[in-house]
């Protein structure tokens, strides 16, 4: 008999985000804007330093110590990995035995959901509400009556831009004692609701951060986890040896040498998110039937539209080489330029 695929993985379809060339891309939720030429320049030099023949420092020391000066923590709280993605894979793979229950709220990031079915555990969704936001005390009692071993959630969150409070995430660790809760604060940068210091005062709480969002690295693939000591030593020990390469620590070194120009970036990008916001809430308001807007914590806005016509915007706004992202009945915008979020306003305009 040949050989067959096994039934987790013979049905499943990859990632495939939009291909090709176009004028204006602000469907994936990157920083418009390019790390300065100056800082490039400090990376290719450090870069150019690295012995490329050995393997790199397994602990990524020097991402771990400019990471932790950055953001006031320890750097013994501290993994590092080949971004956010392979933190993920590892939490449902190693903090979770086989058939424990791993709850996600949705809608939320797709890829909690998908790495956690390849890791085989029992993942349940928890329904937000109609205006996306989250019962919380409905969600602790979820996860203590399905005795879930993790909770994972992105807060602000991707797609909605919606965030929860501080003091609502921490009354949610508080009241769930048997579960690991994971915080994703990939878009935190754009709001003020961060639990991260707090990871110490708690046996079951996690945040995770990364550079492809307000430190315009996608493109280098770097994740970090914040967690107390117990969680972090034993991550560290299940991770792969040599995990991120030297180059990314590198690049990610040099990043956390220019603390301003970091809060500078992330200072611009909230400046366009607020923008775009406000002109795309203008047009809702003049269109109400054709067209509603989230309120968002992020770097994005999320709109609903009627049946069909989010699709049919969406390919219009192709057609002009400006792509986003579409989901069922909304689009995700992504913030750009000044002359980027007025293409993407005209557009909107045009074909609502």
């Amino acid at each position: 008999m040949a050989y067959q695929l096994n039934e987790k993985i013979r049905d499943l379809v990859p990632y495939e985000p939009i291909s090709g060339e176009y004028r204006i891309r602000l469907d994936a939720n990157e920083s418009f804007l390019e790390i300065p030429g100056y800082v490039k320049e400090d990376m290719l030099a450090r870069i150019a330093k690295l012995h490329l023949n050995r393997y790199p420092d397994p602990l990524a020391s020097g991402v771990c110590e400019g990471f932790g000066k950055y953001f006031g923590v320890s750097p013994d709280l501290l993994t590092v990995g080949n971004g956010s993605d392979e933190l993920l894979t590892l939490l449902t793979q190693v903090m979770m035995m086989k058939g424990e229950t791993l709850v996600t709220t949705t809608p939320d990031f797709s890829m909690y959901g998908c790495y956690g079915y390849l890791a085989e555990n029992h993942c349940l969704a928890f329904p937000k509400r109609s205006d996306y936001t989250v019962d919380v005390d409905a969600l602790i009692a979820f996860v203590n009556q399905k005795k879930a071993r993790m909770l994972i959630f992105s807060n602000p969150c991707n797609p909605t831009g919606v965030g929860l409070l501080r003091e609502e995430v921490l009354r949610l660790v508080e009241d769930v004692p048997e579960c690991l809760v994971v915080a994703d604060e990939a878009y935190m940068e754009f709001w003020d609701q961060s639990v991260m210091d707090c990871v110490e005062q708690y046996d079951n709480l996690m945040v995770l951060k990364t550079c492809s969002k307000s430190f315009r690295m996608a493109g280098v693939r770097c994740g970090i986890a914040v967690a107390n000591r117990r969680i972090t030593n034993a991550l560290r020990a299940a991770k792969s040896p040599y995990n991120v390469n030297s180059m990314t620590q590198a690049a990610a070194e040099t990043l956390f040498d220019y603390p301003r120009d970091l809060d500078s970036a992330t200072a611009k990008v909230i400046a366009s998110r607020d923008e775009l916001y406000a002109s795309v809430k203008a047009l809702a308001d003049q269109y109400p039937d054709k067209l509603s807007l989230l309120p968002t914590a992020a770097n994005f806005v999320y709109i609903q539209m009627p049946d069909g016509e989010a699709k049919r915007v969406f390919e219009a706004m192709k057609e002009e080489g400006v792509v986003v992202r579409l989901m069922g009945d909304h689009l995700r915008i992504t913030c750009g330029t000044e002359q980027e979020n007025a293409e993407v306003l005209r557009l909107l305009e045009a074909n609502v």
